[in-house]
């Protein structure tokens, strides 16, 4: 909690899965300052619609509650006509779809390993070989992959301490399609199983996910967070010197958000 007069702080969560949402801007506002994707919603509007300059891959924000809030899919151009989509539903961290645009917009090349399961192994997740899953230390994700490669994520976290026997609750899910690029799912998958904390505002958590995590006693200033998007931004445009873009987006650049 703020006191009045002070400024802003944030709570360092762990695990990152059951952070919350967090702030979008993690996953657009490079794709659109550092990667020129184009703005293909109505002005206003709550969904935001991204395309990246060459029209194969789309971004869509949708915040419904009976649709996947985020959606990422490719027409299957460059991935020899096989057309891919990865879902993520409004409580995935914003972080963790962003390893993915990541990946996409910075190594499209990449090698991974053809069983991508095999990053959470390598983090201490335990495999089960039969059905083809692999369950989080804490038993709260699951990550299943058919054997045509379509991945399910699910996430879980307790309903609370007042229960005599704290019962699962659904916090989120994702789904990649078969035809994935398998490194686009290895980097999600090393994202969901990173150990660094995210930075949330307590206030805005969900209450069933407070009582899932650990929230260290050390809080860190809003304005951290702020700065750490902007040099998010500055690395990836970096990272992209040297290759052509298209001109910016009629507008200009996106505002820098003070407080």
């Amino acid at each position: 909690m703020n006191e009045p007069g002070k400024p802003p702080v944030l709570a360092q969560v762990a695990p990152r899965y059951l952070a919350g949402g967090g702030d979008p801007r993690w996953v657009t506002a490079p794709l659109q300052q550092a990667f020129r994707w184009r703005a293909a919603h109505l002005p206003l509007s709550p969904v935001v619609r991204l395309t990246r300059y060459d029209h194969q891959t789309e971004l869509l924000l949708n915040p419904s509650p009976d649709e996947h809030w985020w959606t990422l899919r490719h027409t299957g151009a460059d991935n020899h006509g096989k057309a891919w989509t990865m879902r993520f539903d409004a409580r995935t961290p914003a972080e963790i779809v962003a390893t993915a645009t990541d990946a996409l917009t910075t190594n499209p090349a990449a090698n991974s390993p053809a069983d991508p399961l095999q990053v959470l192994e390598q983090a201490g997740w335990h495999r089960s070989i039969l059905d083809h899953r692999v369950d989080s230390p804490d038993e709260f994700v699951t990550v299943s992959r058919h054997p045509l490669g379509a991945v399910h994520i699910k996430v879980t976290a307790f309903d609370g301490p007042w229960a005599s026997e704290p019962t699962a609750r659904p916090a989120w899910r994702a789904y990649f399609s078969d035809h994935t690029p398998p490194h686009l799912v290895a980097a999600v998958l090393a994202g969901l199983a990173s150990p660094e904390p995210l930075l949330r505002d307590e206030k805005e958590m969900a209450t069933f996910l407070r009582y899932s995590v650990g929230i260290a006693r050390e809080r860190v200033p809003a304005q951290t967070a702020e700065d750490a998007l902007w040099a998010r931004i500055n690395r990836l445009a970096a990272h992209h010197t040297g290759h052509p873009l298209p001109p910016q987006p009629p507008g200009g650049p996106l505002p820098r958000r003070t407080r």
